[in-house]
This record gives structure tokens, sequence and C-alpha cells, in this order.
């Protein structure tokens, strides 16, 4: 696949732009988000005394939702920036065959990317950067998770270095978000979801 060019700097700026135009609802949904995921264990309560681990029906619940909305924001973002219009309806917009490969590809991605940071950490941000986009291409195109993941693998050949670049400077303006006394998330979380969204649609332009 040949290399794509893309400037960090202008896709953050037109990121920046485009969470102007509606603030309130990126701040509201993303202040959910965070909630929710508060109370999110995926089903796993550990005692930080003995260890040992117990079963959290609650925990698991708010979990699957909590990556409900992850999907639902993610959907919203790729059709913001493709010129949509989006509103608090769109986090029930997608359906269950949706968020099933959804979730597949989250955990696959996952634990592919857990296996490679175990190998001298380097390898977790090969396949992070291959596979970036296979989540968007569930809820964009549709596609089945494991054709998805593949789509990812193959449109980023080539441009592993520059995808990982972005990649860092989504993580420096979250954590710039994080030190601005923590208000700052509020913009920094829905800014680096929009770029990331805005750099699908440059590699998937239809």
């Amino acid at each position: 696949m040949s290399q794509i060019i893309f400037s960090i700097s202008n896709i953050i700026e037109f990121s920046w732009n485009k969470f102007k135009e509606q603030p309130g609802l990126w701040v509201s949904v993303t202040v959910l988000s965070l909630l929710i995921g508060s109370f999110s264990d995926y089903g796993l309560a550990v005692d930080a005394e003995n260890f040992q681990s117990t079963f959290n029906p609650l925990g698991f619940l708010a979990g699957i939702f909590s990556l409900y909305i992850s999907a639902s924001l993610t959907l919203m973002a790729i059709k913001f920036v493709k010129g949509d219009s989006i509103s608090f309806n769109d986090l029930l917009a997608i359906n269950f065959h949706q968020f099933l490969h959804f979730v597949f590809v989250t955990v696959i991605s996952t634990i592919v990317m857990i296996i490679g940071f175990f190998f001298f950490i380097l390898p977790g941000f090969y396949i992070m950067a291959r596979l970036i986009f296979a989540q968007y291409l569930v809820l964009d195109k549709k596609l089945p998770f494991l054709e998805a993941m593949r789509t990812s693998w193959d449109k980023t050949k080539g441009n592993e270095l520059s995808i990982i670049s972005f990649l860092f400077a989504m993580f420096f303006v979250v954590v710039l978000g994080f030190l601005s006394l923590l208000i700052g998330l509020l913009i920094a979380i829905p800014v680096s979801t929009l770029a990331t969204a805005k750099l699908y649609a440059i590699f998937f332009q239809d």
C-alpha cells in the first residue's frame, strides 16, 4: 500500500474547529462516557487485600454499556467529521450485530497488542498502528470483525511510522487535558476522538 501523506497539526486544528461547532454535545457525551466507565469493571471485582476476585454483575453490565457508548461515540465522530449532523439519539444508533462485531474486534485487537507490548514494547505500537481503523470499519462500513482487521492491516501498510507519530500526538493532547485541572480532559478526549475519526476519513475516503 502506498504511503498516505497527512499533517498531524492540520488534523488537530480541524478537530478543534469541529469540536467548537457542538461543544455542549461533545462535553456531555464525554462526561457520560467517563461516568459509566467509572462503574465498569467488566464483572471482575478484585479484593486489594487478599487479591481474591469475584464476579460483579453490575460491573459487567456497566462494562458492556461503556463499550457500547464507546462504539457510539466512535460512529458519531466518523459521521461528524464527514459533515453529517449528529445528536444524542446517535448514542443508540448501533444495532446488536454491529456491536457484537465491535466487541470481537476490540477484544482480539487488544489481546494482540498486549502480546506485542510484551515483546519489547515496539511490536505493540506497530500492531496498534496497523489495526487502528479496525473498529471504525466495523462501525462505518459494517464489515465483519476479521475483514475489518485485514482491511485496516492492508491499508496502513507503509504508513506505520506516521500513524505511530499521530498516536503519540493524541496521547500528548490527552495528557495536556489531564494536566489542565482535569477539566481539559472534557475537551482533549473529544478532540482526540474527532482527530482519529478524521485520520480514518483520510485513509478511507468515500
